[in-house]
C-alpha cells in the first residue's frame, strides 16, 4: 500500500531534512513513525499526504508508490483526498471555516466528491458514531473545545474513506483515555475498510501498543523499526518520550 525506496527530501539551499528512507507496508492497519522535535515527521506525512510540489518545495530524490501509484508530484492535492487524508496537530487550521454545524462540516468533504445524498448521510452518520461526536453535530464549528475539534476533524477525514489516513500528532488535545479509545477505533476502522492509518508521534504511548510496525526516525532517517522489543531501546535517543500517561 505504501513504498518508499531510497526517498529523500530537501527543502530549497538545504541539507536533506528526510532521508534517503526505505520502507514498505503492505496489510491495512496501524504503523506508527515516533520521532522528537526535527525528526522529519510532519515533512515526511505531507510528502505522503501529496503536499509536494503544491505546498511543499524543496528537492526530492527516490521513489514512492502510495496505494499502488507512482507517487508524489503526480496528482494534484485535491485529487488525492478521497484515497489520502492528512490531519496534522492544529484542528482549528484545520477546519473549513464555511460551515455553519459539524454536520455540516463533516459532510464537507464528501460533498465535494458529489456523492449522493443517501452515501453522504451514511458517511456522516458512521463518522460521527466513530469518534463520539454525535452529541456535537448542531454545535457551531466555532464553539468547540480543542479536544471537540480535534475529534470532529478526524471525524471529517473518515468520513472521506480514504486508503491512506494519517495522523501527524492529531491527539494531542485528547486524555491519554481517550487517545486509546480514539486508537482502538481506528484500528477496527482500518481492518473494515482495508485502509492503513500512520501516526507520527512523539509520544510512544499509547500508540505503540495498536501498531503492527513502529518506526524510529531520528533526524530525518530510520534508527530502528519492528516491534516493541526492537524500536523501544532507541526510542530515547531519538527524543521519543516513552512515558505513559
Amino acid at each position: 500500500m505504501v513504498e518508499l525506496q531510497d526517498l529523500s527530501f530537501a527543502f530549497p539551499g538545504s541539507e536533506p531534512c528526510v532521508g534517503p528512507l526505505n520502507f514498505s507496508v503492505r496489510s491495512p492497519g496501524i504503523i506508527g513513525f515516533f520521532g522528537g522535535n526535527g525528526a522529519g515527521k510532519s515533512v515526511l506525512a505531507q510528502l505522503l499526504a501529496g503536499c509536494y510540489p503544491e505546498h511543499l518545495s524543496g528537492r526530492i530524490h527516490g521513489q514512492a508508490r502510495i496505494l499502488g501509484e507512482a507517487s508524489l508530484g503526480g496528482r494534484r492535492l485535491a485529487e488525492q483526498a478521497a484515497r489520502v487524508q492528512l490531519v496534522q496537530q492544529s484542528p482549528r487550521l484545520q477546519l473549513s471555516g464555511c460551515t455553519f454545524s459539524v454536520e455540516e462540516e463533516i459532510a464537507f468533504g464528501p460533498e465535494n466528491l458529489c456523492l449522493p445524498t443517501a452515501e453522504i448521510l451514511t458517511r456522516l452518520d458512521e463518522a460521527l458514531e466513530l469518534t463520539k461526536t454525535v452529541h456535537l453535530r448542531e454545535r457551531h464549528p466555532s464553539t468547540l473545545s480543542g479536544g471537540e475539534a480535534q475529534r470532529v476533524v478526524i471525524a471529517g477525514a473518515l468520513a472521506m474513506c480514504p486508503r491512506l489516513l494519517l495522523l501527524d500528532e492529531a491527539f494531542t488535545r485528547l486524555t491519554p483515555h481517550a487517545t486509546g479509545e480514539m486508537l482502538s477505533m481506528l484500528l477496527a476502522w482500518a481492518e473494515t475498510h482495508q485502509s492503513v492509518v500512520i501516526l507520527f508521534e512523539k509520544h510512544i504511548y499509547p500508540a505503540l501498543g495498536f501498531c503492527m510496525k513502529g518506526v524510529v526516525l531520528e533526524h530525518g532517517s530510520i534508527l530502528a523499526e519492528g516491534g516493541a522489543e526492537d524500536i523501544l531501546p532507541y526510542a530515547s535517543q531519538a527524543g521519543v518520550i516513552i512515558h505513559h500517561g
